[in-house]
């Protein structure tokens, strides 16, 4: 069988039309199985009211306060002595109970009447949810909270998807592989001929490392194939004089970005690209004033307008090794004078070192 909570009811002698209402409040509770404990119920307790009161706002389940000026005044200590005893009395109670269980409160329930406000509360529970009773659904709600019945949450749902943000691509525009690059030690390039003038000229990209060099050309033919057909990999040759530096020339390895995407886009029609990143390696050639390799290479490429680009290996008595079996033809090559970069969107504008130093003062 339910147990019927037991409430006790604390309020000031205001009046009389006051203390009716107070009568009327907790019959109507009681009509609906609340054991409600009002004074008004009794004549005279044999104990005394001092401990009438004490001891059933303990033994009640909850503290019901109904607060009005008055109420307040003398709960909070501002009445005039010798008025209002029995509320300071119940109100040095509520204190020491909210005291005992170190402010928190489950047991005591602010509430008014119509002609009540909610600064007629005592101050320790005008944070605490409070009640016009003369109110129907407000009374209703009281009522199921003394009863012990809450509300029911509904299930929870699925959260909503999240809005879709604008996201920039990122694309990664290069062929160097920085941690195979590091590790490989490009050493430069050397220039092969076919002196009957039967194929193209080769262009060996020199390394230390023979297995990573192995690993770097393997890489681009899986991209590429035998042969750059959208012309991607891009190389430059840039020769001029250039200060602080030996007689020389440049040789830029790097891409070409719009040709990255003419390819990709040939592979997803729905490819997107906002940003693009480009990594190149740079190394300083610096040949004698009398070697013919260079022009050599650019006379056999302007006769076959191509050239094979193979690994190979610079060993430390400068020997080198051409690793055969790994080539990829090339259709372009790009032959520059150092003095024609100008411009800091310029591909090779990273050889320039009159550039760098802008770049770096911004």
């Amino acid at each position: 069988m339910e147990k019927n909570p037991k409430v006790f009811i604390s309020y000031s002698h205001d009046s009389q039309e006051h203390q009716d209402k107070v009568l009327l409040f907790s019959n109507s509770l009681r009509s609906e199985g609340i054991d409600c404990i009002l004074d008004q119920y009794e004549d005279s307790p044999p104990e005394g009211w001092p401990r009438w009161m004490d001891k059933n706002i303990r033994e009640a389940d909850f503290v019901i306060m109904i607060c009005t000026r008055d109420y307040y005044k003398r709960v909070m200590g501002l009445e005039t002595d010798g008025i209002g005893l029995g509320v300071r009395w119940e109100g040095n109670l509520i204190y020491q109970h909210l005291y005992n269980s170190g402010t928190l409160n489950y047991k005591f329930i602010p509430a008014i009447f119509s002609n009540g406000n909610k600064s007629d509360i005592p101050e320790p529970l005008q944070g605490s949810t409070f009640y016009n009773v003369d109110n129907l659904q407000q009374f209703d709600t009281l009522y199921w909270r003394l009863r012990g019945v809450k509300t029911k949450k509904p299930e929870l749902g699925k959260l909503r998807e999240l809005p879709e943000k604008e996201r920039k691509t990122l694309f990664l525009s290069g062929f160097i592989d920085l941690e195979l690059w590091n590790k490989a030690g490009w050493r430069g390039v050397a220039y092969i001929h076919d002196y009957e003038n039967k194929e193209p000229p080769y262009m060996a990209i020199l390394f230390s490392d023979k297995d990573i060099a192995i690993k770097i050309f393997q890489g681009w033919q899986k991209r590429l194939g035998e042969y750059d057909s959208f012309n991607e990999l891009r190389i430059s040759i840039v020769e001029g004089d250039v200060k602080g530096e030996p007689y020389g020339y440049y040789v830029h390895i790097s891409s070409y970005p719009e040709n990255i995407v003419k390819r990709v886009e040939s592979e997803k029609k729905d490819f997107n690209v906002d940003l693009m990143m480009l990594v190149s390696r740079i190394h300083r050639m610096n040949p004698s004033p009398s070697s013919q390799n260079l022009k050599i290479f650019k006379e056999r490429f302007n006769l076959f307008n191509s050239f094979s680009l193979i690994p190979g290996v610079l060993h430390n008595d400068n020997k080198i090794e051409i690793i055969e079996g790994i080539r990829i033809l090339k259709k372009s090559i790009e032959f520059r004078q150092y003095s024609d970069i100008k411009s800091k969107n310029d591909s090779d504008a990273a050889l320039n070192e009159v550039l760098l130093k802008e770049f770096e003062k911004k």
